[in-house]
Protein backbone atom coordinates (compact mmCIF):
# COMPACT_ATOMS: atom_id res chain seq x y z
CA UNK A 1 0.00 0.00 0.00
CA UNK A 2 1.16 3.52 -0.92
CA UNK A 3 1.77 6.42 1.71
CA UNK A 4 0.13 8.53 -0.51
CA UNK A 5 -2.88 6.45 0.08
CA UNK A 6 -3.02 7.06 3.93
CA UNK A 7 -2.81 10.83 3.48
CA UNK A 8 -6.50 12.76 4.47
CA UNK A 9 -6.06 16.14 3.26
CA UNK A 10 -4.70 17.93 0.11
CA UNK A 11 -0.80 18.76 0.24
CA UNK A 12 0.17 21.91 -1.43
CA UNK A 13 4.02 23.41 -2.04
CA UNK A 14 4.95 26.43 -0.30
CA UNK A 15 8.24 28.49 0.58
CA UNK A 16 8.21 30.73 4.01
CA UNK A 17 10.44 30.89 6.48
CA UNK A 18 9.69 29.74 9.47
CA UNK A 19 10.54 29.03 13.55
CA UNK A 20 9.89 25.41 14.74
CA UNK A 21 10.03 25.30 18.94
CA UNK A 22 9.80 22.10 21.37
CA UNK A 23 9.31 22.67 24.98
CA UNK A 24 11.77 25.09 26.57
CA UNK A 25 14.22 25.01 23.87
CA UNK A 26 15.34 27.87 21.71
CA UNK A 27 13.93 27.96 17.94
CA UNK A 28 15.12 26.93 15.38
CA UNK A 29 15.00 28.64 11.78
CA UNK A 30 13.74 26.17 9.35
CA UNK A 31 11.89 26.28 5.79
CA UNK A 32 8.03 25.91 5.53
CA UNK A 33 7.94 23.54 2.48
CA UNK A 34 4.62 21.88 2.45
CA UNK A 35 1.24 22.77 4.33
CA UNK A 36 -1.98 20.94 4.82
CA UNK A 37 -5.45 21.79 6.69
CA UNK A 38 -4.08 18.93 9.19
CA UNK A 39 -0.34 19.79 9.02
CA UNK A 40 3.24 21.00 7.54
CA UNK A 41 6.56 19.64 6.38
CA UNK A 42 9.32 21.93 7.39
CA UNK A 43 12.99 21.59 5.95
CA UNK A 44 16.47 22.95 7.02
CA UNK A 45 16.07 21.81 10.27
CA UNK A 46 18.05 19.60 13.05
CA UNK A 47 15.96 16.94 13.16
CA UNK A 48 17.27 15.23 16.08
CA UNK A 49 15.97 18.29 18.29
CA UNK A 50 12.48 16.65 17.53
CA UNK A 51 11.48 13.26 18.25
CA UNK A 52 8.48 11.74 17.77
CA UNK A 53 5.35 11.91 19.84
CA UNK A 54 6.63 15.48 21.00
CA UNK A 55 4.21 19.18 21.23
CA UNK A 56 5.70 21.73 18.86
CA UNK A 57 5.03 24.87 18.15
CA UNK A 58 5.54 26.74 14.50
CA UNK A 59 5.78 30.32 13.90
CA UNK A 60 5.28 32.07 10.81
CA UNK A 61 5.72 35.77 10.14
CA UNK A 62 2.27 37.45 10.51
CA UNK A 63 0.25 34.85 12.04
CA UNK A 64 -1.09 33.05 15.21
CA UNK A 65 1.42 30.49 16.34
CA UNK A 66 0.38 26.84 15.25
CA UNK A 67 0.82 24.03 17.81
CA UNK A 68 1.38 20.56 17.05
CA UNK A 69 2.62 16.87 17.28
CA UNK A 70 5.57 15.67 15.43
CA UNK A 71 4.33 13.05 13.66
CA UNK A 72 8.09 12.12 12.27
CA UNK A 73 11.41 13.43 12.27
CA UNK A 74 14.49 12.57 9.52
CA UNK A 75 17.06 13.94 7.22
CA UNK A 76 16.63 17.36 8.36
CA UNK A 77 12.91 17.48 8.02
CA UNK A 78 10.24 17.42 10.56
CA UNK A 79 6.32 16.63 9.65
CA UNK A 80 3.77 18.54 11.98
CA UNK A 81 0.58 17.31 12.56
CA UNK A 82 -1.74 20.15 13.93
CA UNK A 83 -3.38 20.11 17.09
CA UNK A 84 -6.43 21.67 15.46
CA UNK A 85 -7.14 21.57 11.96
CA UNK A 86 -6.75 24.92 9.80
CA UNK A 87 -10.03 26.92 8.84
CA UNK A 88 -10.49 26.98 5.15
CA UNK A 89 -10.10 30.64 5.65
CA UNK A 90 -6.83 30.74 7.73
CA UNK A 91 -5.53 27.78 4.99
CA UNK A 92 -6.02 30.56 2.03
CA UNK A 93 -4.65 33.07 3.90
CA UNK A 94 -1.50 30.92 4.54
CA UNK A 95 -1.63 29.60 1.04
CA UNK A 96 -1.79 33.58 0.03
CA UNK A 97 1.45 34.04 2.39
CA UNK A 98 3.32 31.31 1.86
CA UNK A 99 3.33 30.96 -2.04
CA UNK A 100 4.83 32.71 -4.66
CA UNK A 101 3.07 35.13 -6.79
CA UNK A 102 2.36 34.73 -10.31
CA UNK A 103 4.16 37.83 -12.31
CA UNK A 104 1.80 39.00 -15.01
CA UNK A 105 3.05 39.04 -18.43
Amino acid sequence: MSVLGNRTSRRFAVRSKARLKSGSRRAVSGLLIELSIDGCRISNVDHARFAVGQTARIELDGFEPLDGLVRWSHDGLVGLRFARSLSAAALQSLLHSCRPQAVAA
